[in-house]
């Protein structure tokens, strides 16, 4: 077995001749062919594989470089119509530099999604890093880039953030019934192609959702598969959200807040000595435990670990202020609804019929009513 230090040298020795293929020193106004001899085969294909084109692994490097040039020349307007807003802001900033911006490592995402499709390359220049621009794709962009393509990128950003929205709520859906909730309750009416687009964009570009055999995931949801096959036994439509509500929750790494929360916060705070992030980040954990179906109980249990409780008193009045967060967590089996609401549904139904114990769940859980909404 590898000494520790000697794999962790191993690592620094990778990332260093990693970072010497990325970090080329500038030369001024290099051409588009220049910058693509400077990636690998690999990166080359990854181009090629992101414009969709096929039998390009057979080439030569060489060949393989005229080919995937005459490829982004040639998808440039393809790739502009399909910037979602922040990326079409930064390439509009890159512009602004004249093809040469100061490279600033919380914008990694952008240049990364530019280098990916040969827009922009890195390179160093008196010890600085810049992302730069070849000559003529910078020529032709400043040339085609226009105020439609700015209203189509809001659209974009729009419709990613939204079913970033509908993940956060849903936890998984398949792609057929994504685009039918976009067509039905936003009248967003798209391609399977174009919606296709759009959720392998908003995957790269770091929003909370990832795509695999025809459904799309909240990236917190445990097991894809089985979360879906659950969802399915359920006789619930989709829970309808507004536009603002979705495009609200949809943010990238957003976390829920309400009265239930800040009042156990409240109760947190006056027990304990504790961080206010951590603390969030307690409670999300719950939340999402709640989501995966984790039994209330057995959530409380695990977030009650992290605090030194003295008195069952305690212990009581914490595990009932969990409860009544879980009541009101919106719930992916439950397509989006909570667990209060289907109860209160549940009396409606309950108070005109002679529901047994042992009886199906009236809210359409597939459970028995006494372990459901009769306990």
């Amino acid at each position: 077995m590898k000494d520790i230090n000697k794999l962790q040298e191993e690592i620094v020795i990778k990332d260093a001749k990693k970072a010497d293929k990325i970090w080329k020193e500038l030369e001024k106004d290099k051409k588009l062919e220049y910058y693509l001899t400077m990636m690998t085969k690999e990166e080359l294909l990854k181009i090629g594989y992101i414009n969709k084109v096929k039998g390009l692994s057979s080439l030569k490097k060489q060949d393989l470089v005229v080919r995937i040039k005459d490829i982004i020349l040639e998808k440039i307007n393809h790739m502009l119509s399909n910037l979602d807003l922040e990326r079409l802001e930064y390439l509009q900033e890159v512009l602004r530099h004249n093809g040469k911006k100061e490279y600033n490592p919380k914008e990694i995402i952008n240049a990364t999604y530019f280098r990916n499709r040969g827009i922009l390359f890195t390179a160093v220049n008196n010890r600085k890093l810049f992302a730069v621009m070849p000559l003529e794709i910078f020529n032709l962009i400043k040339e085609k880039l226009d105020d439609n393509y700015k209203k189509k990128s809001k659209f974009n950003s729009e419709v990613i953030n939204l079913i970033s929205g509908l993940l956060y709520y849903y936890g998984v859906i398949e792609c057929s019934t994504l685009k039918k909730l976009l067509e039905d309750n936003y009248e967003i009416y798209i391609t399977e192609e174009e919606l296709l687009d759009f959720i392998l964009m908003g995957e790269e570009v770091g929003y909370d959702f990832q795509f695999e055999d025809n459904i799309i995931y909240h990236l917190d949801v445990d097991n894809p598969k089985e979360l879906l096959s659950k969802i399915n036994e359920f006789s619930l439509d989709y829970a309808k959200f507004d536009r603002k509500a979705l495009l609200k929750v949809g943010k990238p790494d957003y976390i829920e807040e309400n009265k239930q929360l800040i009042k156990l916060e409240k109760v947190l705070k006056e027990l304990f000595i504790i961080d206010k992030e951590i603390l969030k980040e307690e409670i999300e954990g719950f939340i999402i435990a709640i989501k995966n179906e984790v039994p209330i109980e057995d959530a409380a249990d695990i977030f009650l670990q992290s605090y030194e409780i003295e008195t069952e008193e305690e212990r009581i009045i914490l595990k009932g202020e969990l409860e009544k967060i879980a009541w009101n967590v919106r719930k992916w089996t439950l397509k989006g609804r909570k667990m209060n609401e289907i109860e209160a549904n549940s009396k409606t139904i309950v108070s005109s019929k002679n529901i047994g114990r042992n009886d199906k769940c009236p809210c359409g859980s597939n459970k028995k009513y006494k372990k459901c909404c009769g306990r």
